[in-house]
């Protein structure tokens, strides 16, 4: 046991004297977090901009306009006609909204008038706003209509009425009520910068073990391992001081960029055994992979090579870079074969639910039973005479 903690005491000392290694342990997954947490956080800076072009410019219009605007799904900006445009073509905007002139009179006198609203190709929530619109619209002359039957009854002024009917719309209690269920009362709801934290930990973390496996082949090719054959040390010893100081460096890399993570964005990890539980069985995957990997390839530079490309690949499959549930049907079905979409479940059990040890048993499962596969191809097919 000396000598195998003697070879991981000094692979991981050789590991940390490389500079280079703290960008790629560390400062590379809290970048990409932070890039790609904020891309998919739904916050009011990410909706889509639309512009507005009143040609009436009465208070119907402005009350549609103010309808839009308290949806939430998109940010308004009024603009002229031009202006729209030139911006729309520079795709400055998504699209624009054009209500013409006579839009009010249209609605006073019980019609349909007519809204344009011009989109780019791209644009994915042109059929939701157009729906906002509609309804927008319909609720308008809803309101038009029953203020000016009451001017007819009671001669009360249609524009008082109108804004009376407003007033009692927007007291009017939601009538869908959103409950978040958890497993702890002070559990935290997962955001998009929880879930890519622990997507882009694992990835970094998956390339960071991938390179360091591939320190066995390194050994071959230049006769290191030779000469540490040739020492007291057993092929096993030498072999589990590896395995033992990959796991460790993995170990070292995701505590430190959960605390990282934990004081820079808030983010709440959940249940503290359930996580080391986890990680472990997370690493140990990760490294029957790099030894899977090494056992088809010849060098080191070859297993760096297609070792990233595989690990790259299959995060973005997994919904490291973005959630699962865009991704279409068939991609996610294929998502449940990748060892990385297994460790994003068991932290989702975790951060967004308030799991526990007991939660997170068939995400474990699952990747002890890759961890069993990969190791069992890659110490049959790696060599080292």
């Amino acid at each position: 046991m000396r000598r195998i903690t003697a070879i991981a005491a000094f692979e991981i000392k050789r590991i940390f004297q490389r500079r280079r290694s703290f960008l790629l342990l560390f400062g590379m997954p809290l970048l990409f977090t932070f890039i790609f947490g904020a891309l998919f956080t739904g916050d009011g800076e990410t909706r889509p901009k639309i512009s507005v072009v009143d040609q009436d410019r009465t208070e119907m219009s402005q009350i549609l306009i103010e309808e839009i605007k308290n949806a939430g799904a998109v940010h308004i900006k009024m603009e002229d006609g031009e202006s729209a445009s030139e911006k729309l073509a520079n795709q400055e905007i998504s699209g624009y909204i054009n209500l013409e002139k006579g839009f009010q009179e249209e609605v006073l006198n019980e019609g349909t008038p007519e809204i344009q609203f011009v989109s780019s190709p791209s644009f994915e929530g042109a059929g939701l706003l157009e729906q906002i619109i509609n309804d927008s619209l319909v609720k308008l002359q809803i309101t038009s209509a029953a203020a000016g039957f009451y001017e007819e009854t009671t001669g009360e002024e249609a524009g008082a009425v109108r804004e009376k009917i407003s007033d009692e719309l927007a007291s009017v209690p939601a009538a869908v009520g959103t409950v978040t269920v958890t497993k702890s009362a002070d559990q935290q709801t997962m955001n998009n910068l929880t879930a890519r934290s622990a997507g882009f930990t694992i990835m970094f973390v998956m390339i960071a073990i991938l390179s360091s496996t591939g320190v066995l082949l390194e050994a071959r090719q230049t006769g290191v391992w030779y000469r540490m054959m040739s020492t007291p040390a057993s092929k096993a010893e030498l072999l589990g001081g590896y395995l033992l100081a990959f796991f460790l460096i993995g170990w070292i890399q995701f505590g430190i960029l959960m605390t990282v993570s934990e004081w820079l964005f808030d983010i709440q990890w959940g249940n503290t055994l359930a996580n080391i539980l986890l990680v472990s069985s997370l690493l140990l995957c990760t490294i029957g992979l790099g030894l899977f990997i090494a056992g088809f390839v010849k060098t080191s530079e070859q297993q760096s090579v297609f070792g990233n490309l595989i690990i790259i690949s299959s995060c973005m499959l997994a919904g490291v870079y973005w959630p699962v549930e865009i991704m279409p049907d068939f991609m996610q079905k294929a998502a449940k074969f990748i060892p990385q979409y297994w460790g994003l479940e068991g932290f989702t059990e975790l951060t967004a639910r308030g799991g526990t040890i007991s939660d997170i048993i068939v995400p474990i499962g699952i990747l002890l039973a890759f961890t069993v596969v990969f190791l069992a191809v890659g110490m049959k097919r790696v060599r080292f005479e």
